[in-house]
């Protein structure tokens, strides 16, 4: 995992450095919790337990959450037939070793996210595989191998 030089504060006073906070700064909790129907004498009470422990979990667990960053690069010169948002669809076959079946690829700024079947076909009638239903998925693959391998080592095709 990398290393994060983010830097938290408890609040604006621990930011400021504000002089009353430094002086309590080692104590992490108060002596004497605030908690609904409880004197300076009494203990708490098991509900009140719970309360806090909830809060506090729930609070670690929000402070742990961390969205990525992705960075969108808007197209320079845009394709004609390219709109945001709006699917294009284009005609295709599907063939896997003694399967085939036509298919209408739904394809959203150029990456193809759903295969169907094409119901103008003859052969297949609309139909497809749950093989050919899965292999959009194979296209976003991160193992696939993004070149060409002899003897287990990359190369390039001239060498190949």
């Amino acid at each position: 995992m990398k290393e994060t030089k983010k830097q938290y504060w408890k609040g604006l006073e621990e930011l400021t450095k504000n002089p009353e906070f430094e002086k309590h700064a080692d104590k992490e909790f108060p002596e004497y919790l605030p908690i609904s129907g409880e004197s300076e004498g009494a203990g708490a009470s098991r509900r009140d337990f719970l309360k806090l422990m909830g809060f506090g979990v729930a609070a670690a667990s929000l402070a742990a959450c961390e969205t990525p960053v992705r960075k969108a690069i808007p197209y320079l010169n845009k394709p004609v037939d390219v709109d945001p948002g709006v699917p294009n669809y284009y005609a295709s076959s599907y063939v896997n070793g003694n399967e085939y079946c036509s298919v209408v690829v739904k394809t959203r700024e150029g990456r193809p996210i759903k295969i169907d079947g094409n119901k103008l076909s003859t052969v297949s009638g609309g139909g497809t595989s749950s093989q050919a239903q899965a292999s959009v998925l194979s296209l976003y693959d991160k193992e696939r191998l993004q070149g060409p391998e002899f003897g287990g080592k990359s190369v390039t095709w001239d060498e190949l």
